[in-house]
C-alpha cells in the first residue's frame, strides 16, 4: 500500500514529503524528522510539527500578513495604453468621416443608386 512520509526541518517546519510505493520501501525505523501523519487541509505556512500533529496559520491570518501587492503599470504599459487610445480615437474619427462622405455622395446622386 502506498504511503507518504512528511518531513520537518530543524525548526519543526514542514520541509517536504516523500511517496513510497510499498511498505517495503519505507525506512525502518522512520527517520527522527518524519511522520506518516499528514497535515490537515487549510493550514498555511509556517506549518510546524509538535510531535503529534501539524499546526499552521489559518487562511485569514496568513492573508492579513501577506497582502497581495497592487501591480503598478510600467512606462511601456502606459505608452501602449496611450497608443491604443489614440488608435481607437482615430478609428472613430475615420468612421465618422466615411459616414459623412457616403451621405454627401448619396445626396449628390439624388439619394438613389
Amino acid at each position: 500500500m502506498p504511503q507518504i512520509l512528511y518531513f520537518w526541518n530543524e525548526d519543526n517546519e514542514l520541509d517536504h514529503s516523500e511517496f513510497f510505493m510499498t511498505d517495503d520501501e519505507l525506512p525502518n525505523p522512520l527517520p527522527g524528522n518524519a511522520t506518516p501523519v499528514a497535515p490537515t487541509n487549510g493550514l498555511y505556512e509556517p506549518i510546524t510539527w509538535d510531535g503529534t500533529t501539524w499546526n499552521g496559520t489559518d487562511k485569514d491570518e496568513w492573508l492579513a500578513a501577506h497582502p497581495v501587492p497592487v501591480p503598478e503599470p510600467s512606462e511601456q504599459d502606459k505608452t501602449n495604453a496611450a497608443l491604443m487610445l489614440q488608435i481607437a480615437q482615430n478609428k472613430t474619427a475615420q468612421d465618422q468621416f466615411n459616414a459623412q462622405a457616403m451621405l454627401a455622395i448619396a445626396a449628390q446622386n439624388g439619394g438613389t443608386n
